[in-house]
């Protein structure tokens, strides 16, 4: 049981695994397929790990995600930062899994953005790197990931928060960015 609790929620939370709750696949290899003016983003570790920021396309729809899957990172070199690192998707038929990627479907119990809260770098999952080795998480690894449910009306209520903190980060991270550009404008115009 949590420490802190929405009113109003009082039920037990279950101990479940990840194999009971959710289908597991894994993607395909795109590099022969990879084309700049693609109309698929194919969704690796780099991607993954900019946050959509880094993208590769393709025009083969090789392994198509949906709007609500979780693609998760399975492989990575010691102590990196890309390692167990999760992206929620947030359409259909626009993003294609590669390889060393996980595709991780909830099932329709279990709310998508609350689960991506729980998996992303979880340290369950960063146990796994020794600091030494290149990490491969295995299905077996991602299926027996065990973690504690809320039934899906507090699941809602949790994501739902942890929705509207993303944005106001991301809002601040933007005006960060902004005054940023501003002081090295003004400083260039006043130095010069």
């Amino acid at each position: 049981m949590p420490i802190l609790r929405f009113k109003n929620f009082n039920g037990d939370w279950e101990e479940r695994k990840l194999s009971d709750i959710a289908n597991y696949r894994n993607g395909k290899a795109h590099e022969q397929y990879i084309d700049m003016n693609g109309i698929y983003t194919v969704v690796n570790s780099k991607f993954i790990s900019t946050n959509g920021k880094v993208k590769k396309f393709s025009n083969e729809p090789i392994e198509l995600l949906k709007k609500g899957e979780i693609a998760f990172v399975l492989s990575d070199v010691p102590n990196g930062k890309a390692l167990a690192k999760a992206y929620l998707i947030d359409s259909d038929n626009k993003y294609s899994l590669n390889q060393r990627i996980a595709g991780i479907s909830p099932s329709s119990d279990i709310n998508s953005y609350f689960l991506y809260v729980l998996m992303n770098r979880n340290r369950y999952f960063l146990k796994f790197d020794d600091g030494v080795g290149q990490t491969n998480l295995s299905k077996k690894d991602i299926e027996e990931f065990k973690e504690n449910y809320p039934l899906f009306d507090e699941q809602q209520k949790i994501a739902n928060l942890f929705s509207q903190i993303q944005t106001l980060i991301s809002l601040q991270q933007n005006k960060h960015t902004q005054l940023i550009a501003l002081k090295k404008y003004l400083l260039q115009k006043l130095f010069i």
